[in-house]
């Protein structure tokens, strides 16, 4: 189903994200190899990003059980460098034995309504990424008119990587590096598509650049299309 007018008149954008998350989630739940979870929309030491992939500690080392395409070489690599201070404090319960690997972005409008928005949805990626979390970032509101990934190359300090201002999908892969000064390298795949164009598949990291699944986010999309028996256009 190609990609359509966000914000719709004909759809409420809170709905169709809530039904969206749910969908690639369960995709993902069905591509994930053994020993990963994906849940959907769950407050995490105080970040609340819309889908979670969660690796169950003291499993040993996993691969897919089936092969991955081969990946195409990062659109863009960057360093990003520690923060001075980490604008959270890590909670942790000895009952709970997961750990965070990967997270799933679905922008709104309140992301990028406001100059605060925007500051605030670039903070927690780039937090999420200097913890070491692999980040997968979905961009399809054309209104308003203000395209994230501009933002977050800004802060990578990638400006000259900036293109058309079109809907915005990237993958980023946090990689360690080494001490004393620790710093994270952040791979980016990045795509963009146009209204009345697929959406593409995308890789979704595990383990650095060793370990990823692919997201077929036509196929969530359509679902939700048809599980909530929308008609945007």
């Amino acid at each position: 189903m190609p990609l359509h007018h966000w914000p719709n008149p004909r759809v409420a954008w809170k709905s169709f994200h809530s039904f969206w998350i749910t969908k690639i989630a369960e995709h993902l739940n069905q591509v994930l190899p053994p020993g990963f979870q994906a849940r959907p929309t769950e407050l995490l030491v105080g970040i609340e990003p819309d889908a979670l992939i969660l690796d169950q500690a003291g499993k040993p080392e996993v691969r897919p059980t089936k092969s991955e395409p081969a990946l195409k070489a990062a659109t863009l690599s960057a360093v990003l460098d520690p923060p001075a201070e980490l604008p959270l404090v890590g909670i942790y319960s000895h009952h709970d034995e997961t750990r965070l690997v990967a997270a799933v972005e679905l922008a709104s409008p309140g992301n990028k309504d406001r100059a605060e928005s925007l500051r605030a949805f670039i903070e927690k990626a780039l937090f999420l990424l200097y913890e070491g979390v692999h980040l997968l970032v979905i961009d399809v509101i054309r209104q308003p008119r203000v395209p994230l990934r501009k933002e977050m190359l800004k802060r990578l300090n990638k400006e000259d990587a900036i293109g058309e201002e079109r809907a915005w999908i990237s993958s980023y892969c946090a990689i360690p590096g080494e001490d004393p000064r620790p710093r994270i390298e952040v791979r980016e795949w990045a795509y963009d598509v146009g209204v009345g164009e697929a959406l593409p598949v995308v890789p979704l990291f595990l383990r650095a650049d060793q370990l990823w699944v692919m997201v077929d986010l036509e196929a969530s999309y359509s679902a939700t299309l048809q599980a909530g028996r929308y008609r945007p256009s």
